[in-house]
């Protein structure tokens, strides 16, 4: 059966060994400000468009520029200390259909793959209560596979060890362990479903510990990341009404 997916690649670029990094919204928009804050900081190029007959029929505007709400990006290898990393991120701005969520993932991997990226990082939020007492937008981490388990540690945030994980995220790790793939979930506590740039921070900042020789610049961070908010909050109140993905915790 044919995907109704396709990815329209606009520009060639080697990506193996690269670190393929989605976010899509979620809880917090924690994955659409992340993915941003990375395209805009890592000045990243636009390298591919994700689209589909069954998406919204949106185009988002930038410096008077239309772009498709479902997009990737890349930039050239970076190295220090010995140590190198590409990065490879497909951003989206909306919220895609729930049961095209399988397919979307499955295409996704298999563009991944075949282009040699070497890891997976889905970036995502999940509410929280005040009962939990979880008001310091802490971090967790899920891995497909043994091998990538020890990112968990190496990006010094918590280990999500109960509970379940749905909408793109939990996708990926599903594909991941069915693949043998190496795929790392990253969650943030959002305390409300309201855009939640802090949370993303926190993210960010996992993903820096990740990726040893791309210096993110803490300073302007929470900064860049409040604009980023806006622009998403922005987006997000034009366009279509979708369901968002979801993550619970087992507390106990």
């Amino acid at each position: 059966m044919n995907s109704s997916i396709k990815i329209h690649e606009i520009v060639e670029k080697d990506l193996k060994g690269s670190v393929f990094i989605v976010g899509f919204p979620s809880v917090g928009l924690i994955g659409t400000i992340t993915a941003n804050f990375l395209i805009n900081t890592l000045k990243l190029e636009q390298i591919g468009i994700v689209d589909s007959v069954k998406f919204p029929a949106i185009t988002i505007i930038k410096n008077g520029e239309p772009h498709n709400p479902l997009r990737i990006y890349s930039g050239e290898q970076i190295c220090n200390d010995g140590t190198c990393n590409q990065v490879t991120v497909c951003v989206s701005e909306f919220t895609p259909p729930a049961e095209m969520a399988k397919e979307l993932v499955n295409e996704l991997t298999d563009w991944a793959v075949e282009k040699g990226c070497a890891k997976i990082i889905s970036a995502e939020g999940f509410s929280i209560s005040s009962k939990d007492g979880g008001d310091d937008n802490d971090v967790y981490g899920i891995a497909s596979t043994e091998g990538a388990r020890p990112w968990i540690e190496e990006a010094k945030v918590k280990p999500f060890t109960f509970g379940t994980i749905g909408g793109i995220t939990g996708a990926f790790l599903n594909e991941g362990k069915i693949r043998n793939l190496n795929v790392l979930g990253l969650l943030a506590e959002v305390s409300e479903n309201v855009p939640d740039a802090r949370a993303a921070a926190n993210v960010i900042k996992a993903i820096d510990e990740l990726l040893l020789a791309i210096e993110l610049d803490p300073k302007p961070l929470l900064k860049e990341a409040e604009t980023i908010e806006e622009e998403v909050q922005n987006v997000q109140k034009q366009a279509p009404p979708e369901v968002s993905a979801s993550v619970s915790r087992y507390i106990g």
